[in-house]
């Protein structure tokens, strides 16, 4: 398997940066680098998640950090397509309690 990310979860990723780094551009840095090595887990176990809340999507919270993981997977391209991150207190049905991070 091979991971693919989309622009979302990219754009997803430079935010949870963004936010963090307001406080410690070193803390922000190692959320980052834990998000993308424990995202690699996919590559090995791409089934680790649980039915995300789209139809063919499956959702993974990260260990020891506050967020989720949102993918895909394509097994005939071999890939795991991962489409979001979001920290796991954000409002994801559009409300305004909480901003996504």
């Amino acid at each position: 398997m091979k991971l693919v990310f989309d622009d979302q979860a990219l754009a997803d990723i430079e935010s949870i940066y963004d936010w963090i780094s307001q406080d410690s551009p070193a803390a922000a840095k190692a959320v980052v680098d834990r998000l993308f090595g424990s995202i690699e887990l996919l590559i090995s176990f791409p089934l680790i998640g649980h039915a995300g809340r789209d139809p063919g999507t499956l959702e993974w919270v990260v260990p020891r950090l506050p967020y989720i993981v949102v993918y895909e997977l394509d097994p005939a391209a071999g890939q795991v397509l991962i489409t979001a991150v979001f920290h796991g207190a954000q409002d994801r049905d559009g409300g305004s309690e909480n901003s996504r991070e």
